[in-house]
């Protein structure tokens, strides 16, 4: 009698474990899901900000009218979007939340956004003559000075005229700017495309360079 009642609770306790345990791995898998759809709704909204811009941008290029501010307007609400959504996936990517072709399809698709926000306000910029300051910003995953780097730029984007685009220098889509600017560390930032800075720079340093060029 004894030897059945353990073996029936020792069956009863092995079934219990398999269901917690399959009960964790689904709710775990429906979270990476609900994350995966939350930050590509976030993509899509920067996409079609981008769209938004582009469109403006050709209309009134071909039917006249004062581009500058009312571009550089809607420029300005498209980089906050983008921060957002990069400080999102690094947060997911030190937590080692995502992998696989998902997130390397949506970090893709964010590079490609950076890369032609920072385009755009290059070119707007030159032509408007805005006082605006540019910043492109390579780091690597899982690196202390990096993300020192990205904690000093923060703070300097909160408190002055600034946009830094951030970019994973190891990552494939980003290979041809590693390339074309020739970053061989992390941290690297580029001001301005006048100024780079190699290893960590502090927070005096850039809003002292900033200040005075």
């Amino acid at each position: 009698m004894v030897k059945k009642d353990l073996k029936k609770a020792f069956f009863v306790s092995a079934v219990l474990g398999i269901l917690i345990f399959s009960l964790g791995l689904f709710s775990g898998y429906g979270l990476d899901l609900l994350r995966v759809k939350d930050v590509s709704i976030s993509i899509n909204e920067v996409e079609l900000q981008t769209l938004d811009y582009i469109t403006s941008q050709e209309f009134l290029e071909t039917f006249g009218g004062d581009n500058c501010e009312f571009l550089n307007l809607k420029l300005s609400k498209i980089t906050p979007e983008l921060v957002d959504l990069g400080k999102t996936l690094t947060t997911y990517e030190e937590k080692n939340i995502f992998s696989g072709d998902s997130y390397k399809l949506m970090k893709s698709k964010y590079f490609l956004l950076e890369i032609r926000a920072y385009t755009l306000y290059t070119k707007l910029k030159k032509e408007c003559n805005l006082d605006e300051d540019l910043i492109l910003y390579f780091y690597e995953q899982h690196h202390d000075e990096s993300l020192r780097q990205g904690y000093a730029l923060d703070k300097v984007v909160q408190s002055d005229n600034v946009h830094v685009f951030s970019f994973d220098k190891d990552f494939e889509i980003v290979k041809f700017l590693v390339d074309i600017y020739g970053i061989k560390t992390a941290p690297t930032i580029i001001i301005n495309e006048e100024k780079t800075f190699e290893g960590f720079i502090s927070i005096g340093e850039i809003r002292n360079y900033l200040e005075f060029n």
